[in-house]
């Protein structure tokens, strides 16, 4: 029996790394395939990682600049966090285009881990079984290694909300709120991801207590946003950057020219309705999803939102809530005024999206979804 016991967690977590393995290969294969050009949006933030290296840290760099961002662009539009990331693999490899992607490359591919090891050491007898499906419905939803390929922001987005969401399946609910925070750093979207850590909250007993954990999760979220922003503020000044980040909202919340790169609704995105760009070449490389996965997500992601409101939610949801806070958050900002949402953002949702599927599992072996 032991023998068996034993074999089971090895195979599942056998198929998690091979997911994981299949993600890192994909990526990794497209980032070298681009070359030495700057890819779509890379002009934005690798020319940005390169300028607060060189004229906030005083670390100067010998990579070439884009030439399509202005002299004085910081990329203020977005917190830092995605940047320094970028920046920092420009000073562990070296400031050339594989090295600008590598650490979306190895982030992205060590999501399917993070799931599985969430999933498969929750002492449920379903565990490491749910665990494999979420690392290989994560593997199997395309825009992930797509967006990990290239040196872009959401891709990092996506990491952390896979790390709230692990930690969340755990019970860890502080920390699964300081990883969204650090999701919001990375972009202000990272909200949908904070939104669906503190509706996990539904978990612990008493008003009470859910009431100091978000008061504690709210300074530590402020306490850490100051200390990533704290380089800006010294060098800028904080007045500069608290009207950047006012006018960061704003322009969340703007529609761009029409004239830009194709756009659609989040409903668009799970349907693959006018999917982002990334590439051209070696091969025409789009930021599309698992329609499948996604479209099974969201069902579930409603039914979690009803039993919510009708106070019948089963203890173990946890992906399902983050799915429908993140869906909320996109349709809210698409609502305000914003029509210009492009699909590549979907990839927030995909670790979401593969939980929900594991959570599916677990349910499924349970034969129950509702208390009691």
């Amino acid at each position: 029996m032991r023998a068996l016991h034993i074999a089971y967690y090895l195979l599942t977590a056998l198929a998690a790394l091979a997911s994981s393995l299949l993600v890192f290969l994909e990526a990794f294969s497209l980032a070298g395939a681009y070359g030495s050009a700057y890819v779509t949006d890379e002009i934005y933030y690798v020319d940005s990682a390169r300028r607060l290296l060189e004229r906030v840290f005083g670390l100067e760099q010998p990579g070439e600049y884009s030439g399509k961002t202005r002299e004085d662009y910081y990329n203020l539009e977005h917190p830092p966090l995605g940047k320094y990331i970028i920046a920092l693999g420009m000073l562990l490899c070296g400031d050339q285009p594989l090295c600008w992607r590598l650490p979306g490359v190895l982030l992205g591919s060590l999501m399917p881990l993070v799931l599985y090891a969430a999933y498969a050491s929750s002492r449920h007898p379903a565990g490491p079984a749910a665990g494999a499906v979420a690392a290989i419905a994560l593997a199997a939803d395309p825009i992930v290694a797509r967006s990990a390929s290239v040196a872009m922001l959401d891709i990092y987005l996506s990491f952390f909300t896979a790390l709230s969401i692990a930690l969340a399946v755990r019970g860890n609910y502080l920390p699964s709120l300081l990883a969204a925070a650090l999701s919001l750093n990375v972009k202000i979207s990272g909200a949908g991801t904070m939104l669906g850590s503190v509706m996990n909250l539904y978990r612990l007993e008493g008003r009470r207590e859910r009431l100091k954990l978000l008061a504690i999760g709210a300074i530590a979220t402020a306490a850490l946003s100051l200390l990533l922003h704290a380089p800006l503020m010294a060098h800028f000044g904080p007045l500069r950057i608290a009207e950047e980040t006012v006018g960061a909202v704003r322009w969340h919340l703007t529609s761009r020219p029409p004239d830009g790169p194709p756009s659609s609704s989040p409903s668009g995105w799970i349907l693959n309705v006018a999917p982002f760009v990334f590439s051209y070449d070696p091969r025409p490389v789009l930021a599309e999803v698992n329609t499948a996965v996604h479209l099974v997500a969201l069902a579930f992601s409603v039914y979690a939102l009803l039993l919510g409101l009708w106070g019948r939610l089963e203890q173990r949801l946890s992906s399902p809530l983050f799915y429908a806070a993140i869906t909320l958050a996109y349709w809210s900002v698409f609502l305000a005024g914003n029509r210009t949402l492009y699909s590549f953002y979907a990839v927030q949702l995909s670790p979401a999206a593969a939980g929900a599927i594991a959570e599916l599992v677990l349910l499924a072996w349970d034969k129950r979804g509702l208390k009691g």
